[in-house]
């Protein structure tokens, strides 16, 4: 498991992290490859929602997310993933870099709406990305987006990809509004991730779905 230190410039706690067997020294393999459940087996139950420091979540980004390696400039919580108290990846929630957004004929400024960026699973791990979003959500809800006053969640998924995340996503109350364009960002460095077109999903806080037991399992069998 990871090791906890104190750091006493901060006055923090915080993560050491070491090297493990196969040469990742993320905060997911420092001691050797987490425990996954079988293609079949039911595993909702156990995915648990942690708030994890941001070098954490980001330690996790740079070995493990698949084209952006970087933690957001404007976060506002990062929770790590975890399934049987192994930790598996982390998702960050953040205010989008938008003044506004409309959606059924409502406007939401930009301090209104946060993104769940950077999903990101560090391990093979059929449908947990989808079901740790879940508990993410939930977990964000009720800790923080009604006390900042949040009112639309965002997220978006690759075009090109279909499966458990989309069914997921319906499942908990989100709708797709359209597809993003591509293009580069003028102000940011290259990615080749901004030339595939995203599908765009949002979620009214005040109709995101709870994760009972029914729902999370019709999609994490």
């Amino acid at each position: 498991m990871t090791s906890v230190h104190h750091d006493d410039a901060t006055g923090r706690t915080g993560f050491q992290f070491t090297r493990a067997s196969g040469g990742c020294d993320c905060p997911i393999h420092h001691d050797s490859d987490p425990v996954t459940a079988p293609l079949g087996l039911r595993f909702a139950e156990r995915v648990q929602i942690e708030t994890i420091p941001r070098h954490v979540a980001g330690a996790i980004y740079e070995a493990h997310h698949s084209y952006m390696d970087s933690v957001p400039l404007t976060n506002l919580v990062h929770h790590g993933l975890s399934y049987q108290g192994q930790l598996m990846g982390a998702i960050t929630w953040r205010h989008p870099l938008i003044r506004s957004l409309n959606h059924d004929k409502t406007r939401y400024e930009g301090d209104e709406i946060v993104e769940a960026a950077r999903i990101c699973i560090g391990v093979d791990f059929p449908n947990l990305a989808s079901a740790a979003l879940a508990r993410s959500m939930d977990q964000f809800i009720r800790r923080e987006a009604r006390r900042r006053g949040i009112r639309l969640l965002l997220t978006f998924v690759r075009a090109d990809y279909s499966g458990s995340m989309v069914k997921a996503l319906r499942a908990k109350g989100w709708h797709c509004t359209g597809k993003t364009g591509t293009g580069q960002a003028g102000n940011r460095p290259d990615k080749p991730i901004r030339e595939t077109p995203k599908w765009r999903f949002v979620c009214e806080v005040s109709s995101g779905h709870d994760s009972t037991q029914t729902t999370v399992e019709q999609w994490s069998a």
